[in-house]
């Protein structure tokens, strides 16, 4: 089965005893409470964790203006950057839409603005129905129960998902010798 944005927002209002949508664009009250929340509510769930389906590699290249101070190099941020894994960097900071560090070239690791549903990972999928029931379950229902219910839900799965998370990522070994901590502490 496909999932679509409609697919989940149709879950979304289900768990909150609504009735579903036909489509994203019909001219009804209801899509248009989800049209105006849905691409925000994504980038946001998006942002909780480090989703392995919306996960990006690429080499950035610094810019030709430099910070005034504080770092050597000022690099570009991805148009669809969400949020960061890995710079690959000891010491760089986000600012603005730059990663300013001292080295001439960041190996970057980010979450992407991932918008093709058919492409999420099944925990994916429910995180983002949950977090839409929580938003549309008080202006749909006129009540909250059901909208906080759902977000102790999200919450859990997050938890849940940083376990699977760390089964499918195996732990980083540490290569001291290269590093110069272990000489450090003598």
């Amino acid at each position: 089965m496909t999932t679509t944005r409609v697919s989940i927002c149709n879950y979304a209002l289900s768990l909150i005893g609504d009735s579903s949508i036909a489509a994203f664009e019909e001219d009804t009250a209801r899509a248009e409470r989800v049209r105006n929340i849905y691409d925000q509510v994504r980038k946001s769930v998006l942002r909780d964790h480090p989703w392995s389906c919306a996960k990006k590699r690429v080499i950035l290249s610094p810019v030709t203006t430099y910070p005034a101070f504080g770092y050597a190099n000022a690099f570009t941020l991805p148009n669809d950057f969400i949020r960061l894994i890995n710079a690959n960097q000891c010491r760089y900071e986000i600012e603005g839409r730059h990663i300013l560090a001292d080295n001439n070239q960041i190996n970057l690791e980010y979450i992407f603005d991932n918008d093709n549903e058919d492409t999420w990972d099944s925990m994916l999928i429910e995180a983002m129905s949950l977090k839409m029931t929580s938003k549309l379950c008080k202006p749909n229902t006129g009540s909250d129960a059901a909208g906080e219910s759902a977000k102790a839900e999200y919450e859990q799965l997050l938890k849940k998902a940083r376990f699977v998370n760390s089964q499918e990522r195996p732990a980083q070994h540490l290569n001291y010798g290269e590093s110069g901590y272990l000489e450090a502490r003598d």
